[in-house]
Order: C-alpha cells, then structure tokens, then sequence
C-alpha cells in the first residue's frame, strides 16, 4: 500500500503544474512525417505540454523511414537514442533484439483501465506490435491500400471500380488509350515498380511471403509465381498498365493514367494536384479480399542513464496521443486511419466522413488488413524482390526464375 503510494505522489510530482523549467523531463521525438502531416503532430504535442507542464517534447524531422531508420541504428549503436521514435515493425524485431527499447507492456501492467483501454483498439494493430505476446510498440500513423482512380473519366465511360481481378482487367483494358499510330496516350493503370505491388496482389490472391514461422521462403511458389506473371502481364502482354520507380502522381493527375493504387493518406498529395473529380474505392477481391496494411509505430528507447520518470512520461505522451479524442483529430488532420473503434465512431470522426467519404474506405478496409513480415531482414527482402518484379517486367527472366533466385537470398538471410 505504501509503494502504491509513492508512486501515485511521485506521479503528482512530475506531472503537476507546479514544475518549472529546470525540472521538467524533456522528451525527444523522432519522426518521419513531413508538411503537413507534421503541423498537425506539432499542434497535438503543444496541446499535450499545456495539459501536463512537467513534461517538455521535441519534436524533430529526420527525414523520410530510410533516413530515420539510419539515424536511429547510429544513435542506438552510439548510446544516444531519442526518447520515442517511430518505428516500423521489423525494426522493433531488431531493436528488441538489442534491448534497445523499452517495453510498452510493463507500463501497461500497471494502468488500472488496461483491458478496456487495449480492447478498443482494431486487434490487426495490437498484433502487429506484439512480439511473445507483450506489447512492446504503440500503433500510430496506420494507413491502408485503396484504390485511387478518374472519378469522371470512369462516368464518361459508364465505369464503376472493379469489385474482383477479372473486372480490374477489363476495366484496365477498356480505359486504355492508343492513338492513331497504336502508341499509348493513357493507361487503364499504373504502379511502382517495388514490392509493394506484388505484395498487393500476393495477398489477394491467397498467398504470403514466408511460412508460418517464418523460417522459409514461400513467395516464389506457384501462387507466387501466378502473381508476378500477372504483374508482368499487365505490362508486357496485354499492354494495359504503366510502372515508374518514382510517384505516379503527376502522371495521373495529367491524365495518363486512369487509375493507381496507394495508401490512404496519399489523398492529401493528390488533391491539389488533380484537375477531375478524385474517386477512391477498395481494392479489388482476388481469391480472397485481402489489403496490405503500412505505417508505424512508436517506441520508447532505452537509455543509458536513467532520469526518474523519463519512461513514464513517454508511456504518458503515447497514451494521450492516441486517446479517442486526440486518435480523432489525428485521423482527420492527416487521413490516416483512426487506430481505435471508439475514434471510428466518434462523432467528430462520423461528420468528417459526411463532407470527406473517401476516408471511410480506408476504414471498412480493417476488417481485410494483412499486415507484412516483422522479420528483421525485411529491408532486405523487399529489395529482393523489387529486383525479382524488375526483371520479369524487363522480361529479362521468367518469374519462376527470378522469385527463385531472390528467395535463394532471402532463405540465406534467414539461415543466418
């Protein structure tokens, strides 16, 4: 009882407002949210310091994942992380492997609405960042793939978006657009040449990169191998769909393109860029209704010298952030999905959705997510197989070939 005690005063200490400069805990935040995802970060970690003066956050932009990633292994290594950061989940495998983090779960133990609080969030967010079933990362900017498309060039032509691959094909075919000559002035559809693609209709077509364990390669079977042909196929055979390495947006708002696919929060990119009427559906069925989910989370690093109260402030801030009513305003100001049913159904969230629909798409979408591998050598995968998708749209190998040169490498990596 005693200890409960010191606790509860120790916590009325640090967080009362009668702190001063000299004794607030000063918090570093890492992020890889550019304007003006960024701005509305920053309005909701002011609105956190005025609601708890003892606690003073920096926020600071590194750059985009990459950077943020390379920053954050250099300052680990060096012994001077940030004291939260975003984080996507194969780099918690890693960073848990090196007891470089901190984890969320301890503090959780001893919050007293736990079970109703972990309850309402979508469970597709908790699994992913659990590892032995612990907790060790907070779910943050979630975001889904939908499928983003000429809302009047669709009407011109008496389309609706596609419910299933066949009808994506065909929709594809009859919105493509040759001239005179026979060459190509619009595309039915276009796509980065990365992983993310094939990952897209891996999923959707019933299949997954590893195993259950995730001991072994399992992308370059059949199904796999069904997949990329059909990628390439799209490009090479039926002559429907561009790719790029680079962001289709200029393409698209230019009219080359009829339709992309990308994540939710792209709206906002988009918008000012289009000329037309933006349309946003779900993504098409395959053998099965599957989205690849993406963002991060965010962590709480390990220090070397422990400050009283450091990682309880942290767990304080990534409470309050995503909080119902703070989940709300983020969900709003940046089209990312809303981490938590209550924030779904908030009615804040439910007028926004009446003046911006196309944010409920994402939404609905939850109950399909996928979320991707948390192997540590994930990074590495995707350039894998981002090479594998290169050559077979090259037609420089088949994609039996090329997937299974590229999980000869990744089974290396594995076996390590």
């Amino acid at each position: 009882m005693k200890v409960k005690i010191i606790i509860i005063l120790l916590a009325v200490y640090l967080f009362s407002g009668c702190s001063t400069p000299s004794d607030q805990i000063k918090l570093d935040f890492w992020h890889a949210m550019a304007d003006p995802k960024d701005k509305v970060l920053n309005v909701l970690v002011s609105d956190f310091e005025k609601q708890n003066p003892g606690i003073k956050i920096t926020t600071q932009y590194v750059g985009n994942y990459d950077v943020l990633l390379q920053k954050l292994l250099a300052s680990v290594a060096a012994g001077n992380p940030p004291d939260i950061a975003q984080v996507y989940e194969n780099w918690t495998t890693r960073f848990v492997e090196e007891k470089a983090i901190v984890r969320i779960e301890d503090f959780f133990s001893r919050d007293y609405d736990k079970e109703k609080d972990l309850q309402d969030i979508y469970p597709v967010f908790l699994k992913n960042n659990s590892y032995d079933k612990k907790l060790w990362t907070f779910p943050f900017n979630k975001s889904i793939y939908v499928y983003y498309y000429n809302e009047a060039l669709f009407k011109k032509e008496g389309l609706v978006p596609p419910k299933t691959a066949s009808e994506f094909l065909n929709i594809c075919t009859k919105l493509t657009k040759r001239d005179e000559s026979g060459k190509v002035v619009r595309y039915g559809f276009g796509f980065r040449a990365n992983i993310d693609i094939f990952a897209i209709f891996l999923y959707m077509n019933k299949g997954r990169f590893f195993n259950e364990e995730e001991t072994k390669s399992t992308f370059n079977n059949a199904v796999g191998r069904e997949t990329l042909q059909f990628i390439s196929d799209l490009y090479n055979k039926y002559k429907v769909a561009e790719y790029s390495k680079d962001y289709l947006d200029n393409d698209f708002a230019s009219g080359r393109l009829a339709a992309f696919f990308a994540t939710s929060p792209h709206r906002s990119y988009l918008e000012p860029l289009v000329a037309f009427p933006l349309g946003v559906a779900p993504l098409p069925a395959g053998k099965v209704k599957a989205v690849p989910i993406a963002g991060t989370n965010l962590a709480i690093f390990e220090k070397k010298k422990k400050t009283a109260g450091r990682e309880e402030a942290c767990f304080r801030f990534i409470k309050w952030l995503s909080g119902s009513e703070n989940n709300v305003k983020w969900a709003i100001g940046t089209s990312y999905l809303p981490i938590r049913k209550s924030a779904a159904e908030n009615p804040a969230m439910l007028a926004h959705l009446k003046k911006k629909p196309f944010d409920a798409v994402g939404i609905h979408e939850i109950e399909n997510a996928v979320p991707d591998p948390r192997l540590k050598c994930w990074q590495e995968v995707r350039i894998y197989i981002g090479e594998a998708l290169e050559k077979v749209l090259l037609q420089r190998e088949s994609p039996g070939v090329a997937l299974d040169e590229a999980a000869k490498k990744v089974d290396a990596l594995l076996a390590r």
